[in-house]
């Protein structure tokens, strides 16, 4: 049972959390502190495998997807993702260079997708139009 304004997930940290699939370090690490910046709970994932475990695990607010990663690419992700009842319904934000291989059909399983490179505003103004306040 959760303590009351606990995390139903059995955190006591109650702000939203934003999952990074990106496999730049710099890049993953200026997410993190931007979105860190304004409050919201982050995570990172390097790779897909890595991206599907903490998805399933701590089932984030929201994930922002790198198309490009090693070993499994985002569009595997993103299939995995949707395909799972567990992690299905997170909203997912494309980040990436390589937005024009994600298909029509790929590209409705999405939030928004947005091209590198990208401006930070606009990836907070993405975050917080499909998540809201980063406190709950």
């Amino acid at each position: 049972m959760a303590l009351p304004g606990s995390d139903p997930r059995g955190d006591t940290d109650t702000r939203r959390s934003v999952l990074l699939v990106e496999d730049d370090e710099h890049v993953s690490q200026l997410l993190a502190a931007l979105l860190a910046d304004r409050g919201y709970r982050t995570l990172c994932a390097r790779t897909g495998a890595a991206a599907i475990r903490l998805a399933r695990q701590h089932r984030p607010d929201l994930i922002t997807l790198d198309l490009r990663l090693p070993e499994q690419d985002g569009r595997w992700v993103l299939e995995r993702l949707k395909a799972d009842a567990q992690t299905r319904d997170i909203p997912v934000v494309v980040i990436s260079a390589f937005t024009q291989v994600l298909p029509a059909g790929e590209r409705r399983k999405v939030a928004y997708v947005l091209g590198k490179p990208f401006d930070l505003d606009e990836v907070l103004d993405v975050v917080q139009a499909t998540v809201g306040s980063p406190y709950l």
